[in-house]
This record gives C-alpha cells, structure tokens and sequence, in this order.
C-alpha cells in the first residue's frame, strides 16, 4: 500500500498548491497538507519494512480525517462555497475516501491471508 499512498499523496498535494496559486488563499493548501503527511508515511513504510503495517494503519487514520473534513464542510456551507473551494473539497473527499477504501480492502485482504 505505500506506492499507492504516494500516488494519492502527489495527487493531494497538486491539488493543494493549484488551488493555492489560483486562489491566493492559504487555506486551499490544506489537501497538500494532508498529502504531505500521506507522503511521509508511505516513505517511511518503504523505508522501514517492519514498521510497514502500523504506519498504513496511521496513514489510513490521516485518510478517513481527509476525507471527514471536506464532507463536514460540504455538509456544513456547500450552499456558499466558491466553485474552486467547492471543487478542491469534493476533490480531496474523492481523493481521501478513494484511497481509504483501497487501504481497507487491502487490510481485509491482509487479514484473510494470515
């Protein structure tokens, strides 16, 4: 799972900074941010062999915050987002809570095989 998370963490963090430079806003940077971190622990999954399963299970938990903060937020004032702020919040649902669903079929699949 960490070359996927990387994968996702790139795609957070393009999202991030090009709503950032459309924007101005800082806030538009908080995908990358959350990329950012995605893309720490799927380095250090790649890194350290051993500690593998806890940090996806860490990089999971940033995954389904990724994902429940646009959903409040979307849930919350969707009626008076900008069409950018709206795009980069379903973005960053759609990015967090695809790779969330790829890291539990992953951990199912994991379980299984033990």
């Amino acid at each position: 799972m960490p070359k996927p998370t990387l994968v996702f963490a790139a795609l957070l963090i393009a999202l991030g900074v090009g709503a950032f430079l459309l924007s101005g806003s800082r806030t538009a940077l908080l995908p990358a941010y959350a990329g950012l971190v995605l893309a720490i622990l799927a380095g250090l999954a790649l890194a350290f062999d051993g500690g593998r399963r806890h940090l996806m299970h860490v990089a999971a938990v940033v995954a389904l915050l990724g994902a429940l903060a646009p959903a409040a937020t979307l849930g919350i004032r969707a009626a008076q987002m900008s069409p950018l702020a709206l795009t980069v919040n379903v973005g960053m649902l759609a990015l967090c809570g695809g790779l969330l669903a790829l890291m539990v079929r992953s951990f199912v699949a994991a379980r299984r095989s033990s």
